[in-house]
């Protein structure tokens, strides 16, 4: 039957998860650091015992998680850009800049009992980023093509404001989706709570992100875990009446 498990994960520290014992062993999912445990993590049966309520698990995404995180990240945003990502070649690109040294820091997935990503986000900080380099730069170009990779260049450049950059006291999440079968099953709520345990872990005060105007539905998911409008960020289009929707920078306190 369902139950806790609670284990040491070597050089992370402990970690629990709510799993079906048929499903995972005591080195598998990791969901968050038991000193976030909320009393909302566990439902109780009537045996005192806790019982599996969510099916899934957050931990840390690995090399073997690629090509499921570039599926993700194609459904979730693959229509930006005029869907230029979406072709074959966006996708190769895709798998190769995630595979790139230390591409995944910050990054985590929601798994299935099969162990397969469901859903995707990734945390920066300060300490804690993702590693940028000219190989990305090289991937972009050997997949896409000089032309296609200037213009989604440009493209971004106009439509997106600057990448938000987090200060010392920040933490900052973004590219949250969920597959879509997976949607309205609490999936995105525990990675957002997942990576609300790690800032809180690494001395943040704050969490903050960022989505489009127009997303109605994550804008309630972020509302409903206390985030608030900071301001509005825009790129150049988005000043025009036929423009891109702007940013809204939402944030809480952690």
């Amino acid at each position: 039957m369902p139950f806790l498990i609670v284990f040491y994960a070597q050089n992370v520290g402990p970690y629990f998860a709510i799993v079906p014992i048929k499903s995972y062993t005591a080195r598998d999912e990791i969901v968050c650091t038991i000193p976030c445990l909320s009393r909302d993590d566990i439902s109780y049966s009537n045996v005192g015992g806790a019982r599996l309520t969510t099916g899934f698990a957050v931990r840390p995404a690995t090399r073997a998680d690629v090509p499921a995180i570039a599926d993700l990240l194609l459904e979730g945003f693959g229509h930006e850009y005029g869907g230029m990502l979406r072709q074959r070649a966006g996708r190769r690109f895709l798998e190769r800049i995630h595979a790139l040294p230390g591409r995944l820091n910050g990054i985590v997935v929601a798994v299935d009992g099969a162990n397969v990503p469901v859903g995707v986000a990734g945390l920066r900080t300060w300490e804690l980023t993702p590693r940028f380099d000219r190989a990305e730069e090289q991937a972009m170009f050997e997949e896409l093509g000089v032309g296609p990779s200037i213009a989604l260049d440009l493209r971004a450049a106009m439509t997106e404001p600057p990448p938000y950059r987090p200060q010392l006291t920040e933490a900052y999440i973004y590219s949250v989706t969920v597959t879509k079968a997976w949607r309205g099953r609490g999936v995105a709520d525990s990675i957002l709570e997942y990576l609300h345990c790690r800032a809180k872990d690494l001395g943040k005060t704050t969490a903050l992100l960022e989505v489009i105007e127009t997303n109605l539905p994550a804008r309630r998911l972020y509302e409903r875990h206390g985030y608030a409008l900071v301001r509005r960020r825009r790129g150049l289009l988005a000043w025009l009446p036929f423009g891109a929707p702007a940013l809204l920078l939402l944030s809480k306190e952690l």
